[in-house]
């Protein structure tokens, strides 16, 4: 357990900062870039995700399957199955390559609006991009393997220092006079970098060999049996969040992808606050799977996380709300105030499916995600055609007011009633649970945020920005930790305290 503390403790360092340099580098890029320029990055990197949903799930699989064989000393399985497992993604890797320059052949006639020299851009961008997916895909593998170890520590830690260094080095590219191709490439040596980094790890670290004469056919039914409903949630995360971009790079402009994009910014930094925690929890409920613990178990144990990504998060919703649309027009100027709209419609209907993640994350380790995704994926697919239709008329929002109605019917209605139906969990007790002393908190928290808001000394400058964010922050964590919090996360808080008091000394 004190793995998965330290790995949460540095999961949130490395968010906090990964936010922090995302918004001191995108003023920098789109500065660098242009609107446009950086609208046609973004639709590059959504298509290329497409591509990548031929990993079909493999990584929570290999987590999945590694960490159950380990628990059970199966020594020769877990071999056997890693084997098998990479011989898949080498074979997955050249069919991505071959799907991807099919498509590469054919990029002019599906973005025939996009200018000549914006067309010759995206091709090359396209091609580089397609090279660091194989990067990941080998990533992924590995890291599955050494999640199933419980090794958090190591690839948060140089997640952490890519962070660092990615910023450094695009800063230096950008102000030398480099664009997004310049980006491109920074992204694809530091992916390879780390590539190597986690391969290395596993050899000489865990000591595990990769013995491929242990190639096991029998284990690929098995693994596509498991990763199959994986990969259709990947898709349906795609369609949510990378569908908008390749809409508007269709039906409309460059410019408008760039706003959207920013929009989903945001919503992407507050998915990735809520999961950091949760993630770390595969393993753990892969152990319940195998010693057979009860609903109620698991039931507390989405309880316990949901109320800490709660705490985590809420200040980042209801600050936003009240605070978002100010930074946005301060932080990178006029002309993108539907961006905060389009956060602000799928940040709250996110919210509840955010707190539940470890629900996701307890369905797969028992196997019990098949019917949920498959449900949810049909969702996301009218969330496509919706947008599709309502993008004509309101642009960007239109696709976030489809994607918020998807998920509101899918993560929200359809989510609850399958967990009750599937680890017995009790909705009533659960919310109850939940909203102890959040049910105080909340109200008390939007009142000040509002009231705050009103501050209008140096109006539209950071120094009040500042000011009303500084001030609402401490409020809203006063009120979660002497109203909100039970005696259990208030000693998580004190623990945390103390670790990081006795670190300065």
């Amino acid at each position: 357990m004190s793995q998965i503390k330290t790995a949460s403790l540095v999961s949130y360092l490395t968010i906090i900062t990964n936010i922090f340099v995302g918004i001191g580098l995108t003023p920098l890029i789109l500065d660098s870039l242009g609107k446009s320029e950086y609208g046609l990055y973004m639709l590059v990197g959504a298509l290329i995700g497409y591509l990548a949903l031929l990993d079909f799930g493999l990584t929570p699989t290999t987590v999945r399957f590694v960490s159950k064989y380990r628990h059970e000393n199966n020594k020769d399985k877990e071999e056997s199955f890693i084997a098998t497992n990479l011989g898949i993604y080498a074979g997955v890797s050249i069919l991505i390559v071959l799907i991807g320059l099919v498509f590469y052949s054919t990029i002019d006639y599906y973005f025939d609006n996009l200018s000549a020299n914006e067309l010759q851009l995206f091709k090359v961008m396209y091609l580089i991009m397609l090279l660091n997916l194989i990067w990941g895909m080998i990533r992924g593998a590995l890291v599955g393997i050494i999640m199933a170890y419980e090794q958090f520590n190591f690839p948060k830690i140089l997640n952490y220092c890519r962070i660092i260094l990615r910023a450094i080095t695009i800063i230096i590219v950008l102000k030398s006079g480099g664009k997004a191709l310049g980006i491109v490439i920074i992204d694809t040596v530091f992916n390879l970098l780390i590539l190597l980094s986690y391969y290395g790890f596993i050899r000489f670290k865990l000591t595990i060999k990769f013995n491929f004469r242990k190639f096991n056919k029998k284990f690929i039914n098995k693994i596509y049996s498991y990763s199959i409903w994986i990969f259709l949630g990947i898709l349906m995360d795609q369609l949510y969040w990378r569908s908008g971009q390749t809409i508007l790079g269709i039906k409309s402009t460059t410019e408008e992808i760039a706003v959207y994009a920013i929009g989903m910014l945001f919503i992407s930094y507050y998915m990735t606050m809520s999961s950091a925690i949760s993630g770390l929890f595969l393993p753990k409920a892969t152990k319940m799977f195998v010693n057979k613990s009860s609903n109620i178990e698991l039931s507390n144990l989405m309880v316990k996380v949901g109320r800490i990504q709660w705490f985590v998060i809420s200040n980042m919703l209801f600050g936003f709300l009240f605070f978002g649309k100010q930074f946005i027009q301060l932080w990178i100027g006029d002309g993108y105030e539907d961006s905060w709209i389009i956060a602000i419609i799928i940040m709250f209907t996110l919210t509840i499916p955010s707190l539940q993640n470890v629900g996701n994350i307890i369905l797969e380790a028992y196997n019990l995600h098949v019917r949920k995704i498959q449900v949810n994926t049909s969702f996301a697919i009218v969330s496509v055609a919706v947008a599709v239709f309502l993008v004509d008329y309101y642009g960007g929002i239109g696709i976030a007011m489809a994607i918020a109605t998807s998920v509101l019917l899918g993560q929200v209605v359809y989510n609850n009633y399958y967990f009750k139906k599937h680890i017995s969990l009790k909705l009533k007790p659960y919310a109850i649970s939940m909203f102890k002393g959040n049910i105080i908190s909340i109200p008390l928290i939007i009142l000040t945020g509002y009231f705050i808001n009103l501050i209008s000394f140096d109006s539209g400058s950071w120094l009040n920005l500042a000011f009303k964010v500084s001030l609402f922050i401490i409020m809203s964590t006063i009120f979660i930790y002497f109203v909100a919090m039970n005696s259990y996360e208030k000693g998580l808080v004190d623990s945390f305290v103390i670790k990081v008091y006795k670190i300065k000394k």
